[in-house]
Order: structure tokens, then C-alpha cells, then sequence
């Protein structure tokens, strides 16, 4: 019993000294006697503390970011939506704008007396073949020719209901008589006035379209005008520029290559030549 009132009494001195002891640091410390033992301490404490509230900034950053992971998934989808469907307006207007430059040009340089089919290019060439989204329900046959204004895309080759394929002047398969006519092709184009150089025979190779049988005795150079002369086209259709001339002294004809006016991989719209 007595031990038992020995550490009680103990416990209360221990507690009242504590009591006095953290009295007495109040009091020096207002008096600035621990000014030293402070210092201390915050340069110790400080930098713990920055990072401890820098870690825990970024903690609750990552939390909140996780937490609105649905939201930010909803924000990308409904953006993606409106990029798309900005881009089909785009690939739209597009469409419709070149459409409407290729009808300027048909009707400004087209034969009026013919009657023509707008088809549209449902693919790149591959073999030097383009594939239209016109065919025999369009009135199209094998053997109608393909042109945009009177610049030459081709022939009709093959042909279904709904499609038709059409060989371009590139292709191996491809064989054309033309004329090689003095001058650019802008002066050329309405052929008036123009000045008939040599005959030639235009062909698809591998590397281009070639021309060959041209005279040596007429005196041409690169950027004269290759035309189209041929009974199964029926007309003069422009199809480039003479370019890569020979130099050849001693060969008995001069041979070249032709630069089409088209790039044929981008062509959107031609106009089929059907019989009225």
C-alpha cells in the first residue's frame, strides 16, 4: 500500500515538475533566451516540412487527377468528335469546291456538241489505271474517252453497271498517235494558230510516258506541246509537254518523254465522252 502511495506521489511530482519546466521554457523563450535552440530546430525542421508539403501537394494532384480519369476520358472523346467532324466538313468543302472547278473547266473548254458523264475517281491508280464510280447505267461503253476540259485522261477500258476502268497514257498497254505542236501548252490549247512540228506515237513504259517516231529534221525542244491526233479518240486532246528530248545525230527518228499535265493519283473528278 505504501509502494502504491510512493509512485503515485512520484507520477504527480514528475508531472508537476513537467509542468514547471515547460512554464519556464515559455518564459525564456518570450525573453528570447532560446532564440539559439529555435533557429536550430527550424533549420533542422524546414526543409522536412517544405518537402513533406510538396509530397503531399503532389499526392493530392495525382489523387484528384485519377479521380476526374473518367471526365478527362469524356472531354478527349466528345474533342475527337468535333475534330472529326470538323474534317469531313473540310474533306467535304473540298470535294465540292473541286468539283465545281472541274465544271468551269469542261464547260469553258469542252466540246459543247458532245454530251459528257461526271464521274468521280473511287481510287488511286494502280497499274496506271484509275477506277470511276460511272458505268453502263451511265450510258459509258468500252472505248469512250475520259477527258477534264480538253486535257486527255484516258480510255475506257472495262466497264460494269455501277463502275468503269479507265487506262491512262502511262499504262504498257497504252498506244496513241499525236502531234507535237510549237509552243506551251496554254498556247496551245484552243489550237489556233499553232504550228505542227512532227508526228509521233506516245506509249507507257515503266518509267514514263514515251514518245518516239518523232522527224529529225523538225525542230523541236522541251516544253513543246504533245497533242492527242488518234481515230479512236476522235479530237485533238491535250495530253503534256515534250521533255527529255534525244540529241542523237546518227539515229533516224528522235524519241522524248511526255510530262502530263495531271498528277493522275490526284484527280477527284473526270468527264466521260459518251455518244449522245
Amino acid at each position: 500500500m505504501k509502494k502504491d502511495s510512493k509512485k503515485i506521489s512520484i507520477e504527480y511530482l514528475a508531472l508537476f515538475g513537467g509542468i514547471i519546466f515547460g512554464i519556464g521554457l515559455l518564459i525564456l523563450d518570450s525573453l528570447g533566451a532560446l532564440s539559439f535552440l529555435r533557429s536550430g530546430i527550424s533549420f533542422v525542421m524546414d526543409p522536412v516540412a517544405y518537402h513533406g508539403s510538396y509530397v503531399g501537394q503532389e499526392a493530392s494532384g495525382y489523387f484528384e487527377t485519377f479521380g476526374r480519369l473518367n471526365e478527362f476520358r469524356r472531354e478527349y472523346s466528345e474533342l475527337s468528335m468535333k475534330v472529326y467532324e470538323q474534317e469531313i466538313d473540310s474533306a467535304f468543302y473540298s470535294t465540292l469546291k473541286e468539283e465545281n472547278e472541274a465544271l468551269k473547266k469542261q464547260i469553258a473548254l469542252g466540246n459543247t456538241e458532245q454530251k459528257y458523264v461526271l464521274a468521280k475517281v473511287l481510287s488511286p491508280q494502280e497499274n496506271n489505271l484509275l477506277r470511276i464510280n460511272k458505268g453502263k447505267d451511265a450510258g459509258i461503253a468500252i472505248g469512250d474517252v475520259v477527258v477534264l476540259g480538253n486535257m486527255y485522261i484516258g480510255l475506257v477500258v472495262e466497264v460494269d453497271k455501277k463502275g468503269s476502268l479507265v487506262r491512262l497514257p502511262s499504262n504498257r498497254g497504252s498506244s496513241l498517235e499525236v502531234i507535237v505542236v510549237e509552243g506551251d501548252i496554254e498556247s496551245a490549247r484552243n489550237m489556233e494558230n499553232i504550228t505542227i512540228l512532227t508526228k509521233g506515237v506516245v506509249e507507257g513504259a515503266p518509267d514514263g510516258i514515251k514518245i518516239e517516231n518523232m522527224s529529225m529534221n523538225a525542230s523541236l525542244k522541251n516544253g513543246d506541246t504533245v497533242i492527242i491526233n488518234d481515230t479512236r479518240v476522235g479530237e485533238y486532246l491535250v495530253l503534256g509537254s515534250l521533255v527529255g528530248l534525244s540529241e542523237n545525230p546518227a539515229a533516224t527518228s528522235r524519241t522524248g518523254y511526255v510530262s502530263p499535265i495531271f498528277d493522275y493519283d490526284r484527280l477527284m473528278t473526270v468527264f466521260v465522252i459518251i455518244e449522245s
